[in-house]
């Protein structure tokens, strides 16, 4: 059951109800006793989802999981690592544009649940510039930790006319 749970994580982003029943299952699997009384809970369950290297169980969080599978994708996208479905997409949503400014509305459910994510996408990578083409000023890590939209919005970005 867990694989099919996985499988639709990898197109869908879930609703938070959803991750919610799915880790008050996993929790009844480490916390039930017989005839499914309640156990004592010995520990919290962020401590059981922490990895094992930080002393928790490794048990992965489903909310977490789905955002990673999805976060795929776009990794895929900005990286070029595709063939048909890429072309696909950039025919369809990007129109010849960066990932960073793909239509934010419409779209399959598909897109709609992994569109949201570029901010995540961004968390953890950076930039080579290159030629410069395809590197967003005011959005892109190109020239320290944080980008300029960030460092720089109330000087210069929340008045800049076409950012």
């Amino acid at each position: 059951l867990i694989s099919l749970l996985m499988y639709i994580m990898g197109f869908y982003s879930l609703h938070e109800s959803l991750h919610h029943e799915v880790t008050k299952l996993l929790s009844r699997f480490f916390w039930a006793g017989e005839n499914n009384k309640q156990k004592y809970h010995m520990v919290k369950w962020s401590e059981i989802c922490k990895p094992k290297d930080q002393g928790g169980l490794g048990v992965i969080s489903s909310k977490r999981m789905n955002i990673a599978l999805l976060s795929k994708w776009l990794w895929r996208i900005q990286t070029e690592e595709g063939g048909l479905w890429l072309q696909i997409i950039r025919g369809k949503y990007l129109r010849g544009q960066p990932l960073a400014f793909a239509s934010r509305s419409g779209g399959s459910q598909f897109w709609q649940s992994v569109i949201p994510l570029l901010p995540v996408l961004r968390i953890g990578t950076s930039i080579q510039i290159g030629s410069g083409d395809a590197t967003l000023f005011w959005l892109d890590r190109w020239a320290d930790s944080r980008p300029f939209a960030d460092r720089f919005f109330f000087a210069l970005f929340s008045i800049c006319v076409r950012p």
